[in-house]
């Protein structure tokens, strides 16, 4: 079979989603890639900031947190549950990762707000992310890296009605 697979349904919504929102993102397809290190080495020359997507929990899994930080950045757990005002931050288990954004480990974006109409998950990207003119991010996906620009995703966000936090240190 040769030419372009087709998007996934989420991918498709996804897509629908940013154009009634007046916004584009160019998609690059590539082997499956798990981790931000696999990224890194597919060598895509995006001209855009890669990025990591963790789901963290509080200590008693009541509260959970979608942050988005540059592909680089470390986390300081103690710190960043400081900031946010909760008790210990740890990573959300694979199946939490679904009920909660529909997501699987190695796959998880911005975009998976949209999965979340009961905003049960809070969104908190760090500063880092505005001050660059695009990032790459993998929407429900290991082989697709799209890149849209911060302002576009700014836009997208207030559009569907999503808030998120910012925070300095991670």
């Amino acid at each position: 079979m040769t030419g372009t697979p087709p998007l996934s349904g989420q991918q498709t919504a996804l897509l629908h989603s940013l154009k009634a929102h007046g916004i584009s993102v160019k998609i690059y397809r590539h082997q499956p890639v798990y981790t931000c290190e696999e990224a890194d080495a597919l060598g895509l020359h995006t001209d855009a900031n890669p990025t990591k997507n963790l789901l963290l929990k509080d200590r008693k899994s009541k509260q959970f947190f979608l942050v988005v930080l540059p592909g680089k950045a470390t986390v300081n757990l103690a710190g960043l549950s400081e900031a946010l005002g909760t008790s210990r931050l740890s990573f959300a288990s694979s199946q939490q990762l679904e009920t909660y954004l529909k997501a699987q480990s190695g796959a998880v974006s911005v975009f998976d707000v949209m999965n979340d109409p009961e905003h049960r998950v809070s969104l908190v990207i760090a500063n880092a992310i505005w001050q660059v003119q695009a990032m790459e991010c993998q929407p429900f996906c290991h082989d697709q890296t799209w890149v849209i620009a911060t302002q576009d995703l700014a836009r997208w966000l207030q559009g569907i009605g999503r808030r998120y936090q910012t925070v300095d240190q991670l």
